[in-house]
């Protein structure tokens, strides 16, 4: 990564931010006070955490003694909810994470700041491809990656090839699979999270992906949810309830990890990286290894040619009204330091797969002990990249990063309900489907984003 100086940062930042001039001023000399500066995001682990706060934080608060960070670690299902609230209220945090699918609907509402210079500063060609321009409008960037993961199905390697079986490529090989594994009574092929986040914005976009489908027709924006692509999906999924415990989606997505971990589940449907830190701690000891647990990639429907898994990589934003917006910046700056940076991937390995192409190939960053021992998975998730195997969450095609309406679709709960009647409730996924749609016209045309006729 290329570093530069503080006092040419700031400069850059302040011209494409608010255009006043901190400009080689520490915060302190404007005033004794202490400042908080409010910092959200979404990785949750305790050591994560801590790392921030003995790294980036550390040395702003050093640097800048007028200032405090106030941390707070949000989880996905909370994010959406609690930040949209603040900035209703117009007192949003300084700094947050926002899920991709936020971004589009925040821009065009004038709400993010460009942060060009800080993309230059870290290294624009060096910031992997697959998230680089995730918030890029109009020739300007509104967001930074905080670090990659992915979601996809994490497995019980033995059971499936003591069945003789290979990974699943199509539904009906899955379908196959979750048959073969289920043993009723002892062990169910796999189970599902049952947050609204996922059953309605994460899976039926990985399904809408996976199978030539998309949320909305490109031209027009009219929602697609009850097309072929995404009624083929349903009734896949419909079929695939079978084969998981009773009451799951009553369960959260952690709970899955644990049922993998202590052998209730043959697969999580929903996993990643971060699954491993459950396997260490809840899978028999002669059983934490590779051998035993493996990720596999998602199926494809019959319109599609391969599956997508959603590429886990909440980015950074600061908004036109955050109350310090150039500390902001320089406490990204901060945060991207190398020696700071490889401590917080290395807080959750392989799940916070680094952003930059020098670091994921890194001696220093490979030789952490749990990647070492792991390093399928790692391998793994550099295949999907390469492949083009993953779509940042909530997205149904790489275009939808230009939606302005993901948000509130995700917020509205009508793709939840459509997927928790149909499978749940074992409804006609056609007359769910239409119903799904009709509400989702309505909301679009509510809100100003109708385009058909």
């Amino acid at each position: 990564m290329r570093h530069v100086s503080r006092r040419h940062f700031l400069a850059g930042a302040a011209v494409a931010t608010t255009g006043t001039a901190l400009l080689g001023r520490a915060p302190a000399a404007l005033g004794q006070q202490v400042r908080e500066l409010q910092v959200w995001h979404t990785e949750v682990e305790p050591q994560t955490v801590k790392t921030i706060q003995d790294t980036s934080i550390a040395e702003f608060e050093k640097k800048f003694p007028g200032f405090k960070i106030k941390q707070q670690a949000l989880g996905w299902g909370d994010l959406n909810t609690k930040l949209l609230a603040a900035l209703a209220a117009g007192s949003p945090p300084d700094l947050t994470h926002l899920n991709p699918f936020m971004t589009a609907s925040l821009y065009t509402k004038n709400l993010l700041r460009p942060m060009d210079e800080l993309i230059r500063a870290l290294g624009e060609k060096d910031i992997h491809e697959a998230t680089l321009k995730l918030q890029y409008f109009d020739g300007k960037y509104y967001g930074v990656t905080h670090a990659m993961g992915a979601t996809y199905f994490a497995e019980r390697r033995d059971l499936r090839e003591a069945k003789g079986l290979k990974p699943p490529e199509t539904y009906t090989d899955m379908l196959t699979l979750a048959a073969a594994l289920t043993d009723e009574g002892k062990r169910w092929a796999t189970q599902m999270p049952g947050e609204k986040l996922y059953m309605g914005f994460v899976h039926p976009a990985e399904w809408l992906a996976g199978n030539g489908g998309s949320w909305v027709e490109p031209k027009t924006w009219r929602p697609q949810l009850n097309g072929k692509p995404m009624l083929e999906a349903l009734d896949y999924a419909q079929k695939l309830n079978k084969f998981m415990p009773q009451g799951w989606s009553g369960q959260k997505y952690l709970d899955t990890l644990a049922a993998l971990a202590t052998g209730k589940i043959a697969m999580a449907h929903l996993s990643g990286a971060r699954t491993i830190g459950y396997i260490e701690r809840y899978a028999p000891e002669t059983m934490r290894d590779p051998d035993h647990f493996q990720p596999m990639f998602r199926p494809h429907g019959p319109q599609g040619r391969v599956g997508i898994s959603a590429l886990d990589g909440e980015n950074w934003a600061v908004f036109t009204q955050s109350k310090y917006p150039n500390e902001a910046f320089e406490f990204l700056r901060l945060f991207y330091k190398k020696e700071h940076y490889m401590k917080y991937c290395h807080s959750v390995p392989i799940h916070l797969t680094p952003i930059f192409k020098s670091m994921i190939n890194d001696a220093e960053y490979l030789s952490n002990p749990r990647i070492k021992k792991w390093r399928s998975w790692h391998d793994f998730m550099v295949r999907g990249l390469n492949e083009h195997r993953f779509l940042p969450i909530g997205f149904s095609r790489p275009e939808d990063n230009l939606v302005p309406f993901l948000a509130e679709l995700d917020g509205s709960g009508i793709v939840a309900d459509m997927v928790v009647e149909v499978m749940v409730g074992g409804k006609d996924p056609k007359a769910e489907a239409d119903r799904a749609q009709k509400r989702a016209e309505e909301l679009l045309t509510q809100l100003g984003a109708k385009r058909w006729s």
